[in-house]
């Protein structure tokens, strides 16, 4: 057994996982209220449902903080709404964990107003912390570390400065599938570590040097490409883990013959196909019901204005076809997304049992990662030209098409839009089927499907990472709707207490 791997054993609680989804109070009219509130709200943003909750902690903090700093009250107004909303059962209310809570909001909250970095990262980090004190799940991320020495290993860098901290932020954004929040709050424990062994405990201090590391590894322009590595060599690692938490007391047994470990292996790998197969609709559904409501319902309201304008009637067939087309493409684009084959999971075991057993790298029988810095000569501006020229060549035959179906410009790039963001979502979905994959090919642009989908998805990807800082509804939730109707819920539950305790003198 790798001393990693021995490593990783001994940072584990192997404790069998709790059920989060047990209901240990019945749900009283604030319950169902609040319930379908965040429904509401969390629809408004494309969001994967494991950090729906930190999320979720992360604006009722952001509100609540207008109104004080104290870690007591905060904390027990935080927990409160949590259990409204079924994020936490009566368990996560307990004094006990309000008291981690406060702790928690008491290191933090007193340098929300400090110079070296936004109040805002500030907020996102406490939440991933707070998130991460609630979680009945302690163990996922202590794969994080056992991942990156793994990689460690077998990636070679080429003259690439601050590459361990690159590395470790793409492996646990993408093994990990850790957002913006939870990165800062995870390299904020390596920094407190290492400064606690140097004696340093300043935590604004912590907190500022956090924050360079934090915009070093997201912001640098290798971060992407390697991010790239790290999701296609990581199928074996991620069965590894779920392996794990199939059942975290009998791990080391099965760690310690290759036979049971193979039979295990594809008994998981099976079961966790199936729930991805139920993922990907899912996925797919609340992808398009995000950009219905966010984007889609704005700019059909805008077109039918425009063409009565325009033409003096409205284009019903292009309206018909912009509503329809996006929700018949992504049905398309997903449908077509194959997930690891019997062979493939063969051999997707065959590594696993490798990385866990063999010498560090020998699960990528022979596959050297040499990872280099982009060189910019001449045969890369090159390319980068003709790039643009097909990209530009993509987008005129699509508008030429249009036009000559009778779209006016405003219906042509309304559909643009729709078509592009649809296809970067799909395209999303179709990065998380590809979580068991370990590929070795170039990936998206080596067919000729994939090389006129590219210029697409990348404007998708633009246009969502831009419109997305205007969305409207977000804007209503949360700075015009949300205060009010939580107070209303806070006076509702306050009288139903009331009422619980009256009845309860009245029978005796």
């Amino acid at each position: 057994m790798q001393s990693s791997v021995v490593k990783l054993l001994e940072s584990l609680n192997k404790d069998n996982p709790v059920r989060t989804d047990q209901r240990e109070d019945d749900e009283g009219p604030v319950e169902k209220i609040a319930q379908a509130y965040e429904l509401a709200r969390n629809a408004m943003e494309y969001r994967a449902e494991h950090l729906v909750r930190r999320a979720a902690i992360e604006r009722i903090l952001k509100r609540q903080l207008l109104f004080g700093k104290d870690a007591s009250s905060l904390a027990g107004l935080l927990l409160r709404e949590l259990k409204w909303a079924k994020y936490i059962g009566l368990e996560g209310e307990r004094a006990a964990k309000k008291e981690e809570v406060r702790k928690i909001l008491e290191t933090y909250t007193p340098w929300l107003d400090g110079r070296q970095w936004e109040r805002e990262w500030l907020v996102g980090l406490i939440s991933a912390a707070i998130e991460e004190r609630l979680s009945q799940n302690r163990d996922y991320h202590a794969f994080t570390g056992f991942v990156f020495g793994h990689l460690k290993s077998v990636i070679v860098p080429e003259s690439v400065a601050e590459f361990d901290l690159i590395l470790y932020v793409a492996v646990d954004k993408v093994f990990s599938q850790s957002d913006n929040q939870q990165i800062s709050y995870h390299l904020y424990n390596l920094v407190a570590e290492q400064a606690g062994r140097e004696g340093v405990c300043d935590t604004g201090k912590l907190l500022e040097i956090t924050r360079k590391q934090f915009l070093t590894g997201v912001n640098h322009p290798l971060f992407n490409r390697l991010s790239v590595v790290v999701r296609k060599i990581t199928g074996p690692l991620v069965l590894v883990r779920d392996i794990y938490f199939s059942d975290p007391t009998g791990f080391e047994y099965v760690l310690a013959d290759a036979d049971i470990f193979k039979d295990k292996a594809m008994r998981v790998l099976s079961e966790q196909l199936r729930l991805l197969r139920g993922r990907m609709s899912t996925a797919g559904w609340r992808s398009l019901i995000y950009v219905f409501l966010t984007k889609m319902l704005f700019a059909l309201i805008l077109e039918i204005p425009i063409d009565r304008w325009l033409r003096g009637n409205v284009a019903w067939m292009t309206l018909t076809v912009n509503t329809v087309f996006p929700v018949g493409l992504m049905w398309v684009l997903t449908a077509n997304i194959r997930l690891p084959g019997g062979r493939d999971q063969e051999k997707l075991v065959k590594k696993a049992w490798l990385a866990v057993s063999g010498e560090p790298g020998k699960w990528l029988e022979g596959e050297e990662v040499i990872f280099r810095k982009e060189t910019k000569g001449v045969r890369f501006n090159t390319f980068l030209v003709v790039y643009a020229i097909f990209s530009a060549v993509v987008f005129g035959l699509i508008l030429g098409v249009l036009f000559k179906a009778g779209f006016s410009v405003i219906s042509g790039l309304i559909f643009i839009f729709f078509v592009t963001v649809v296809s970067f979502f799909a395209y999303r979905i179709r990065q998380t089927a590809q979580i068991y994959s370990q590929r070795t090919g170039r990936g998206l642009g080596s067919s000729v499907g994939d090389m006129l989908m590219l210029p697409i998805v990348a404007v998708g990807s633009w246009l969502s990472l831009g419109v997305s800082k205007l969305n409207f509804l977000v804007f209503v939730f949360d700075f015009i709707l949300e205060a009010p109707f939580k107070m209303i819920l806070r006076v509702l539950d306050n009288w139903f207490d009331f009422l619980s305790g009256k009845r309860d003198e009245v029978v005796g």
